[in-house]
């Protein structure tokens, strides 16, 4: 077996990029890098040409590069990888963070530069970079909500005339919907195609919509609405004298590790007797419903009083005379919210004044999931403090007064919008494993705060901050052991990970030019995520 197990990482910081894009020139023994197609000499001396180039602090900017092995010159931006140089063997080397050295100003240590073994493109297995990922909170959408009223296809009416090739081009309707923008091909004039660039709200399969820009207007008919052709489908009648119930499960690590146990809980709502004399039930508000379950989530007094620790609603009234409420709990702080889009109205749900039902309107309830965990300052920093990277998970359900939801059709639930993501590319996960790095090379982080000051060890939140999102480039390579002792051919695997504010194609194209001389079939990765759609909204910073 190896002598690592898996693969050795070594982390790099090259947060003040490259040998090329940096302005700070290093030298490979005294914490710098060296400039481009600068040489270095003397190396096993205590005094190196470019010791002295840039009286920049390394600690601020620390840079990386790629240098020759033998002659230890910068690579710089080199893509003539010919001839002898085909399969030139490098090594990667980072400037140091340390301010002083160990034992003295002059005397390696602590102001060492960080170099990697000899690197062979002929035994490189992988280069990637992976790209720093925003956490997203899930949400769930229950009934008639912005995004359950998204158009996602429309038909051509009529092409009018007069138009040009567009994106994002306005329309306008005579319903409740507002927001919807195509991007138009056109021929002589004349629509011919059109494709969905925003798709809205508040809109039904059926309305017409007019194309702005044009001479005469060309016009649009919505064919589906959320995935739908069928108008309505997530337009539940709530009917009187009736107690409807909504089943809510909370899970993830967030959950677990605040109640050791899964979140859940079922809300309910009784909607009133029915008027007097009427012989069967009647359809009454769904704002109230709405009302009624998201109250009980913010009721810390209730039999499972952390609801309100991990969502937060928003009810969507129902459409009446034109406008619909985006009610928030009360004490909300509406002024702190964006201007409310056209047809909306910002209120808190305490200040709601039923107008009774309307036919064909109903409304829904905007579930967003957040928790915060306890975060200590980096004075008390220690390696072994918790942080939460893991997005809650929402789960809703309609279900009978048993808890049963498959006895009957309840309404939409649509947890789509956005399943919940988790964040890559953390400051806390970066200085971990920096410090990690740190310690194979025998400077340790400690754990008590004064020896941390005396060796240092608070110059690695000078490189890394514990919340911003990094770049990491990862170079996977190994160095053969030719002569092991036990007899049998083996191979050491390396993984070295840059750390870097952003991208570097500098890098990337050297990188790529140096495996392909050499026939390697490695080639840079990216490895990104794909966001949530960002929800129309919108909720405030504090909530």
């Amino acid at each position: 077996m190896a002598y690592f197990n898996h693969s050795f990482q070594k982390v790099f910081v090259g947060t003040a990029g490259n040998q090329v894009e940096s302005a700070t020139a290093v030298g490979l023994d005294q914490g710098y890098v060296t400039s481009v197609g600068a040489p270095m000499v003397n190396l096993n001396g205590a005094y190196v040409t470019g010791r002295s180039i840039s009286p920049t602090n390394p600690k601020a900017t620390p840079a990386y590069g790629l240098f020759y092995k033998d002659t230890y010159a910068s690579v710089g931006t080199d893509t003539s990888w010919s001839g002898a140089n085909a399969c030139c063997p490098l090594i990667l080397a980072g400037s140091s963070f340390y301010e002083n050295d160990k034992i003295g100003k002059f005397h390696g240590g602590y102001q060492e530069t960080n170099k990697s073994k000899e690197i062979n493109p002929k035994y490189v297995q992988n280069f990637y970079v992976v790209e720093p990922c925003t956490p997203q909170q899930a949400i769930v959408n229950i009934g008639k909500t912005p995004f359950n009223t998204a158009v996602t296809g429309v038909s051509i009416t009529s092409g009018g005339t007069g138009y040009s090739n567009g994106t994002n081009v306005a329309t306008t309707t005579t319903g409740d919907g507002d927001g919807l923008t195509v991007n138009v091909t056109q021929a002589a004039g004349v629509i011919t195609a059109v494709v969905i660039n925003n798709p809205g709200y508040n809109y039904k399969v059926g309305d017409v919509v007019t194309v702005t820009g044009g001479g005469a207007n060309a016009t649009l008919t919505i064919t589906s609405v959320n995935g739908s052709s069928v108008d309505g489908e997530c337009c539940f009648e709530f009917l009187c004298d009736e107690t409807y119930y909504l089943r809510l499960d909370i899970k993830g690590s967030p959950a677990l590790r605040f109640l050791n146990h899964q979140v859940y809980n079922t809300l309910d709502h009784y909607t009133g007797c029915c008027p007097a004399g009427s012989l069967s039930p009647t359809p009454v508000d769904s704002t109230l419903v709405m009302i009624g379950w998201a109250s009980q989530i913010m009721d810390t007094t209730r039999n499972v009083p952390y609801l309100s620790d991990f969502i937060y609603p928003v009810v969507i009234s129902e459409t009446v005379g034109g406008s619909t409420y985006w009610l928030y709990p009360p004490g909300t702080d509406l002024t702190a919210l964006t201007p409310a889009p056209a047809g909306v109205v910002y209120d808190t749900w305490d200040d709601y004044v039923s107008p009774g039902h309307t036919t064909g309107e109903c409304a829904g309830l905007v579930l967003f999931g957040a928790y915060v965990d306890t975060t200590f300052g980096n004075c008390s920093f220690q390696v072994s403090d918790f942080y939460e990277v893991e997005p809650i998970q929402i789960y809703a359900s309609m279900v009978d007064y048993t808890g049963d939801p498959c006895k009957f059709e309840g309404i939409c639930v649509n947890r789509t919008e956005c399943l919940g993501l988790q964040g890559t590319g953390f400051g806390e996960t970066v200085i971990r494993d920096l410090i990690l790095s740190e310690s194979y090379r025998q400077n340790f982080f400690a754990t008590d705060i004064r020896i941390r000051e005396i060796t240092q060890g608070d110059n690695v939140f000078n490189v890394i901050n514990r919340s911003t999102r990094y770049f990491r480039y990862y170079l996977l390579h190994s160095v053969p052991r030719f002569n092991n002792p036990t007899g049998v051919f083996d191979n050491d695997r390396y993984m070295l990970e840059i750390i870097t504010n952003a991208r570097s194609t500098s890098f990337e194209q050297t990188v790529n030019a140096w495996l392909e001389a050499c026939a390697q079939c490695p080639e840079l990765e990216v490895v990104s995520c794909t966001p949530c759609s960002t929800s129309v909204i919108d909720i405030p910073s504090n909530a």
